[in-house]
């Protein structure tokens, strides 16, 4: 059946999010088996992680943004109720290197719920990481380039971003 634009604007803001299960055992937690599931963020709320998980530096913090979409997407499978809220995603203490609420989890059950999250979201941890660093650095490029547009070396910048990630 073929849709006009206003019928498919409708499906598209009317879409479920999708949600992925958490097949597999956390440890230590293995009574939780099939009780939960994570859902997609979307792309507000992915923006919302990465503010969350800005360190000291400015840069996101990989162990927050991984808390933060946990916090975000970590969900009952049978009810879809949130199992955190952004306040419990928790801080890190630089100068000791200690945690706090879900940040402080062990890296066997925060990176395979944050991947799985990602993973349902359409992006993964690294790559928006990735993808920050190279707007940041296409920037500065921009505004060191412009006094050399004559010369080709914005283009050639550019061509070097582009075949990096590739």
């Amino acid at each position: 059946m073929s849709h006009n634009a206003a019928e498919a604007r409708a499906l598209l803001f009317n879409r479920k999010l999708q949600e992925k299960l958490v097949e597999f055992s956390l440890p230590g937690l293995e009574e939780l088996d099939g009780e939960l599931s994570v859902l997609e963020l979307k792309a507000s709320e992915l923006k919302q992680c990465e503010k969350l998980a800005e360190g000291p530096d400015g840069e996101a913090d990989e162990i927050l943004m991984m808390a933060a979409v946990v916090c975000k997407s970590l969900v009952m499978r049978a009810t879809k109720e949130r199992l955190f809220s952004d306040t419990d995603m928790g801080t890190i203490n630089y100068a000791t290197g200690e945690g706090s609420g879900v940040a402080a989890f062990g890296l066997v059950v925060l990176k395979p719920l944050s991947d799985l999250a990602s993973q349902a979201s359409g992006i993964g941890v690294d790559l928006l990481a990735e993808t920050k660093k190279k707007l940041q650095a296409a920037q500065s490029n921009g505004s060191q380039n412009s006094s050399t547009e004559s010369s080709g070396q914005p283009a050639q910048d550019l061509q070097k971003m582009n075949s990096s990630s590739a």
